[in-house]
């Protein structure tokens, strides 16, 4: 178990570690000032590029570029990257450090809030961009931005949600056991 344990939370380390950059890359540059970003002489013109080449290549109509219009539950999405993704991440690649101690109970809570909010989060996306005009994004395309890019965020996170609830119940159970005995 312990093995198991050390392999998940190796997992787990690595989608932390990656997904800092891609929130600060990709997710949250709608919160930059549009000059930093949006036009090809601006200073940070790179992270409109990564956003125009990610929509080329996927299809993904939540970054499209305007005048398009997104559903009205993503940028309150967005907004939840920006104040739980962004510092649970952070937070995360600390406490999933080799060097670190481990997690401990809170830690797991913690873990378990943000796996239930990115699973629910997540499958709604993917309930949304399954609607999404074949006009626009063929069958095809839906299948690799669903199954490959949303669909991998998606299980990792129901395999982290799964994974901390599990261990919290253990907790719980060994207290059940303890009051049981006195």
């Amino acid at each position: 178990m312990t093995s198991q344990r050390s392999l998940l939370e190796k997992a787990y380390l690595v989608y932390f570690a990656l997904h800092i950059p891609i929130l600060f890359l990709v997710d949250l540059v709608p919160f930059y000032p549009r000059s930093l970003w949006a036009t090809s002489s601006a200073p940070l013109s790179f992270l409109g590029d990564i956003r125009a080449y990610y929509f080329e290549a996927y299809k993904d109509q939540f970054f499209a570029p305007p005048p398009a219009t997104v559903p009205s539950f993503f940028p309150l999405f967005a907004l939840l990257e920006l104040v739980i993704h962004l510092p649970v991440s952070v937070w995360a690649v600390r406490k999933l450090w080799p060097s670190a101690p481990g997690l401990d109970g809170k830690a797991e809570l913690l873990l378990l809030v943000y796996g239930v909010e990115t699973v629910l989060t997540t499958a709604t996306c993917m309930w949304e961009a399954w609607q999404w005009d074949e006009k626009l994004v063929s069958l095809s395309e839906k299948t690799t931005l669903l199954g490959g890019l949303y669909g991998a965020y998606l299980a990792l996170a129901a395999i982290l949600s799964v994974d901390m609830y599990v261990r919290i119940s253990k907790r719980f159970d060994g207290i059940d056991g303890r009051k049981k005995v006195q």
